[in-house]
């Protein structure tokens, strides 16, 4: 299968998951610039929001857009999947703000002036994508000097531990725990395929109802890889986080307990230089 092949699959499967009401294609309409604010900038690395010049990459859903509206921000919405954007138009209308929302690949971000925008975020997109070097490049063109840009991607080091497709999964405990810890299945290899035992995301709707759908194609991107990308590109890294923490106390197998050994989320900001 080729790269525009698989863009073309992933397209299709997030549209299935937007029909299917996955967590992050529900709109968030009753939130508060507090939370707003907790959501788009948690290690406080933004600063002051308004009339800032911000691209949400990938970040479709009416999730991040309205939080950077409501804390004053000029947002555009850069997505696949119509029906995601969709999303971002209805929690505008909600909110009565003015959100830009432009349907794309993300490897071709030619739709947009080259240093148009102040921050660029980009939510867990990375892995749906088997090279990086698209990505950075037009990251890297659209952003203008001193803008920052925050990435989350998935913590290379415990693929291979996780054998479900989709965080909220419902797990198969014996399949995770292994008396004394999680092991490690796959080797550890740039844009290797991320394989599960399921390949199903598997997940609640909005009303409880049991939902699967096939899983998106997710690549391991190295964390070498996705470093010196930014280097090589003339951001600075500014701070990193892994995420979520998990508890230790929780029953082993459950998803509490296994990210308190393997966090499954980076989540990386930079800033390129002047």
């Amino acid at each position: 299968m080729s790269e525009d092949d698989i863009i073309a699959y992933n397209k299709r499967q997030w549209d299935s998951l937007v029909d299917a009401g996955v967590c992050c294609s529900r709109p968030m309409l009753n939130m508060t610039c507090e939370q707003a604010r907790a959501l788009v900038d948690e290690d406080s690395v933004l600063g002051e929001l308004r009339e800032r010049r911000v691209l949400c990459l990938a970040n479709g859903g009416g999730q991040q857009s309205v939080a950077f509206a409501l804390l004053g921000a000029q947002v555009t919405v850069f997505d696949q999947s119509g029906k995601q954007l969709a999303r971002d138009r209805e929690a505008a209308t909600h909110y009565g703000f003015e959100i830009r929302t432009v349907q794309g690949d993300v490897r071709d971000l030619s739709a947009f002036d080259e240093g148009e925008f102040g921050i660029v975020s980009q939510g867990y997109c990375i892995n749906f994508v088997p090279q990086v070097d698209g990505v950075f490049d037009g990251v890297a063109r659209v952003l203008r000097p001193g803008g920052k840009y925050e990435l989350m991607c998935h913590n290379p080091f415990v693929h291979g531990s996780w054998v479900d497709g989709c965080w909220g999964s419902k797990w198969r405990k014996e399949d995770l725990w292994k008396g004394e810890g999680y092991p490690i299945r796959l080797p550890y290899v740039e844009g290797g395929k991320i394989t599960t035992w399921d390949p199903y995301w598997n997940f609640d709707d909005a009303d409880g109802n049991e939902k699967r759908v096939p899983s998106p194609h997710q690549f391991r991107h190295l964390l070498s890889t996705i470093i010196n990308g930014l280097i090589d590109r003339g951001f600075a890294i500014l701070k990193v986080r892994e995420e979520p923490e998990g508890d230790r106390n929780a029953e082993p197998g459950s998803w509490e307990h296994y990210v308190s050994f393997a966090p499954p989320w980076l989540r990386i900001w930079s800033q390129k230089k002047e």
